[in-house]
């Protein structure tokens, strides 16, 4: 999970950053923009791959469960 998290702060600062500078503002401001954008970007990242693992895990549940006759078959 840590890999994920690292992975979203990294893309969310650059992409943050370089849209900013981009955009003619001061480094200091871009900087901001960057952080603000790691942060965000690792949280989304995140709950990305949550519900994810989540979902890969129900899906193994799923499958492991005994099938039932339904329907009348």
């Amino acid at each position: 999970m840590k890999y994920f998290q690292l992975i979203g702060g990294f893309s969310g600062f650059v992409l943050a950053m370089g849209s900013s500078l981009c955009a003619g503002n001061e480094i200091a401001i871009a900087l901001r923009d960057g952080a603000v954008g790691c942060v965000c970007g690792a949280i989304l990242l995140r709950l990305f791959h949550l519900v994810l693992a989540w979902s890969v895990q129900n899906f193994a549940a799923e499958q492991q469960r005994p099938k039932t006759m339904t329907g009348g078959q």
